[in-house]
């Protein structure tokens, strides 16, 4: 029995390196590409998606490990933005009149799964692909004087087309989960005579979305030299 077994996990391992090997071997390993879009931020300010959505883009850099999984690594900037008089249904913003302005930069590592096999060369050459990509970022923004660093998860959504030799292109949305309360303002006490001034109305950290769509070129990796044919 335990021979048996042995034997079928080693069948398998051999059936799945040669799968890789020839995977490899065909597939155009990274992409390098510029992406283009919008952001918004959700938060104390703004509740409602793509409400002051303002200019996005990013530079990234992504490796196809193999067909189904890729790691990418994104520079992205954002402008953010957020002001009360937009809420027309809201008296208490509306009185408070309050607003923000600022740009943001993020760095972002990522992974991709392709829910279908996507190879750009080869034997098997796939038009598009949808993908699920997350990972851990962090953001650096103004919050007064000063400037502040703080981790984000990313996660969202994206679909990838294959129909040139060297580029190809795409787009995508991503939320972003920050750890800070501070993007729209610094956190302000009230008194009991000042209540509408009031700057934090909730307890949740804020958040952002990127979307946009982008054109990468293909870069074939170094090939080693096989040891036999």
């Amino acid at each position: 029995m335990l021979k048996k077994l042995l034997k079928q996990i080693g069948l398998c391992l051999l059936f799945y390196s040669i799968n890789t090997n020839g995977f490899a071997a065909e597939f155009p390993e990274g992409d390098l590409g510029i992406q283009l879009g919008g952001a918004y931020y959700l938060g104390d300010i703004n509740k409602t998606p793509f409400r002051g959505t303002r200019l996005a883009g990013g530079l990234f850099y992504r490796h196809n490990m193999n067909p189904r999984f890729s790691a990418k690594g994104m520079l992205a900037y954002a402008n953010l933005y957020g002001d009360d008089s937009k809420h027309k249904s809201s008296e208490y913003q509306l009185q408070r009149g309050y607003s923000f302005n600022k740009n943001s930069f993020s760095l972002m590592l990522l992974g991709e799964f392709n829910f279908v096999p996507y190879q750009s060369e080869g034997k098997i050459k796939t038009p598009f692909a949808i993908y699920l990509q997350g990972g851990l970022g962090a953001m650096c923004l103004p919050i007064g004087d000063s400037k502040e660093i703080t981790p984000t998860l990313p996660f969202g959504l994206g679909v990838k087309f294959n129909t040139q030799k060297r580029f190809s292109y795409g787009a995508d949305i991503l939320m972003v989960k920050t750890f800070t309360d501070e993007i729209d303002y610094k956190t302000a006490k009230t008194s009991e005579t000042n209540r509408v001034k009031q700057l934090t109305v909730s307890s949740g950290k804020d958040w952002l979305s990127y979307f946009g769509i982008y054109l990468s070129y293909k870069i074939e990796y170094p090939q080693k030299c096989p040891s036999f044919n």
